[in-house]
């Protein structure tokens, strides 16, 4: 049964990928809407380069680990093969700490990362993969040793140094230019392709918006993106109470889920974060399996109007509910159920605008299972959502999917044909996230019979070949005890 499922599935995506003439790649193209974005720290990724680990304790949790530019580029197949196409590594600039926010300098890259020629390596690493690379930027809340700290011309910039804290006023039009000189200095040096700014608080809406139109001034795409709520001019828009509904509408089955018929084109999708706890954290709160959770839940989000935006470790369930805990070093012993589900449903997103920007018709949603329609003049899918504990059923008009038509699941569900009313009756089991894809009917699926055919014939060839070597060697074995 598990090779048939297999058999159909590679069957029913490949057809979707005829369909679709043209490559992910020519797709994924200038648009933050054609992404997805895999965030991490890059001292916590993967650690390929120990000359540059110099002070580096892995039992102590709020100390350098050792990743490195050096282990993203050794380890982006990884997230290449699942299908984000942009990586976001943190900020990279010289600091005291791991996730490199108590920044020391801007005009210098942080030596345990690596040095400033792997910078540029790792990007054009990514470009070469055809894949983009986005840093953060944090506006305050610097190593209180940071260079500006101790330039006496700038002391009038400086509102606090309390705990180790360099904090700005942010309203200092100085402060604002100094800054901005900063980040387009170094966007203008390293070909990146987009930046995260962070420690927004007391920014002026103004102020975000001529530094971020300078960016894109450096080179297009340079897109530019914040997780704090804001009323600047960010490419895609972040909402924590969206989140927060993403992750409680997943994290155990049967919960309301207005969520997912409220989602924009130009939404931020995400159900945790590097400064949120793990959605593992509230899943396991709830005495639920965390991998099929997460399975429901980027499934969902992957197929919805939005940008999505998954946290480094989600793929092996990494847990938390403190940076201590969250922050954990990358362990790659990944689950391969999980990582070929996400690459696979990404896979889908990336070949189809209509999944990324089509039109939505929501259809059904009702305290997690939900259905709703993604078209375009090209296309037409029909995606399921159960997360339920419970196998559900809907049955579609004609109006909805057309006359004479197929729908083919491209996951776990065969091929749907209408019943004599003219009806298309979908059963969809508990946990399970489907994308049905609307065709022409064609009657029988040749092609699958064919390579259901093959299988068996096959499989028999090898039962054959297995009795003949036994047969052999059984008779082998008595002469050498005639012998």
């Amino acid at each position: 049964m598990k090779l048939k499922k297999w058999l159909v599935s590679i069957l029913l995506i490949s057809s979707l990928w005829i369909t679709t003439a043209y490559s992910a790649q020519a797709e994924t193209g200038s648009s933050i809407h054609n992404e997805s974005i895999y965030d991490l720290y890059v001292d916590r990724y993967f650690n390929s380069t120990v000359a540059n680990d110099y002070n580096v304790d892995i039992k102590d949790h709020l100390a350098f680990a050792g990743g490195d530019f050096i282990g993203i580029i050794d380890k982006m197949d990884h997230i290449r093969d699942m299908g984000f196409t942009i990586i976001s590594i943190g900020p990279v600039f010289s600091t005291e700490s791991y996730d490199g926010k108590a920044v020391l300098n801007f005009n210098e890259v942080e030596k345990q990362f690596g040095t400033s020629e792997e910078f540029e390596k790792l990007i054009k690493t990514t470009h070469d993969k055809e894949m983009k690379l986005m840093i953060e930027f944090p506006f305050n809340n610097y190593s209180a040793n940071h260079a500006w700290a101790s330039e006496a011309d700038k002391q009038d910039w400086i509102t606090s140094t309390d705990n180790g804290k360099l904090t700005l006023d942010l309203k200092n039009e100085e402060v604002q230019a100094a800054l901005k000189e900063s980040i387009v200095e170094f966007a203008t040096k390293y070909k990146f392709d987009g930046v995260k700014l962070s420690e927004l608080e007391g920014a002026p809406t103004d102020f975000l918006n001529e530094l971020i139109e300078a960016l894109k001034e450096v080179r297009d795409p340079m897109y530019i993106i914040a997780l704090e709520e804001s009323e600047a001019d960010f490419d895609v828009n972040y909402s924590e109470q969206r989140m927060i509904d993403f992750r409680d509408a997943f994290k155990n089955t049967d919960y309301p889920s207005e969520v997912i018929g409220a989602t924009d084109f130009n939404d931020l999708l995400m159900i945790d974060s590097l400064t949120s706890e793990r959605f593992t954290y509230h899943s396991a709160l709830e005495n639920m399996f965390p991998p099929t959770r997460i399975r429901t839940a980027i499934g969902t989000m992957l197929t919805l109007p939005g940008v999505p935006y998954m946290t480094y470790g989600t793929e092996i369930a990494m847990n938390g509910q403190i940076p201590e805990e969250s922050h954990q070093i990358m362990n790659f012993r990944v689950d391969e159920e999980l990582i070929e589900y996400i690459k696979d449903i990404n896979s889908i997103r990336a070949k189809s605008d209509t999944i990324r920007s089509g039109d939505t018709e929501l259809l059904k949603n009702e305290n997690g299972y939900v259905v709703y329609k993604r078209s375009s003049d090209d296309e037409t899918f029909i995606i399921v959502i159960n997360n339920t504990s419970a196998t559900q059923r809907i049955d579609l008009s004609s109006d909805i999917v057309g006359e004479d038509k197929e729908l083919r699941g491209l996951f776990e569900s065969d091929i749907v044909r209408p019943s004599d009313d003219g009806s298309y009756r979908l059963v969809i089991d508990r946990e399970i996230v489907e994308v049905f894809q609307v065709t022409e009917r064609k009657g029988l699926n040749t092609a699958y019979i064919v390579a259901m055919g093959i299988s068996y014939l096959l499989f028999i060839v090898f039962l054959v070949v297995v009795w003949k070597k036994g047969k052999q060697r059984r008779r082998d074995d008595d002469r050498k005890k005639a012998k």
